[in-house]
């Protein structure tokens, strides 16, 4: 067994978890934002046939996130208005999940009634920087590596001899 690997091994998995725990913590404001979309009351309103409601505008680095369902329990149609941009929609447990990020200029989402009757649309949405999201990428990928590396030197350390 080889104490100096069995050392650097563990101070090197401790260092991996602490800046994993760091990067969480820089990126708390886009975990509050995403948690407002689970906890915060959603908003209520009639969506007449042809009509729309707005679910938020965000420039370019900004994402817009929307949860919502309908008395129809059919998706209402997503309508931006930017040129390009990456919009996806899931539906989870009878919710409709939003994530719309434009790609060169300021956009906007809204959900259009595309049906004959009226629809009560439930909703509410909040619009993230994805700058904020870069330490928590960062210090995931960096602790992941540490990590692995620490348990190779861990490994090596307990297999190799002293000589």
């Amino acid at each position: 067994m080889r104490k100096g690997l069995l050392i650097i091994g563990v101070a090197l998995l401790a260092l991996g978890i602490i800046i994993f725990l760091i990067g969480i913590y820089l990126s708390s404001s886009v975990v509050s934002d995403i948690m407002s979309l689970i906890t915060e009351t959603r908003n209520e309103t009639v969506v007449a046939p042809g009509l729309s409601v707005s679910m938020g505008a965000v420039n370019e680095g900004s994402a817009i996130m929307a949860v919502y369902n309908d008395s129809l329990g059919r998706p209402l149609q997503e309508l931006i208005t930017a040129q390009g941009g990456k919009l996806d929609t899931r539906s989870i447990d009878g919710q409709y999940v939003i994530i719309y990020v434009p790609e060169t200029e300021r956009g906007s989402l809204s959900l259009v009634n595309n049906y004959s009757e009226n629809a009560v649309v439930y909703y509410i949405s909040n619009t993230v920087s994805i700058t904020t999201l870069i330490p928590l990428v960062l210090s995931t990928f960096v602790s992941i590596i540490m990590v692995i590396v620490s348990v190779v030197l861990l490994i090596l350390g307990v297999v190799l001899r002293n000589k």
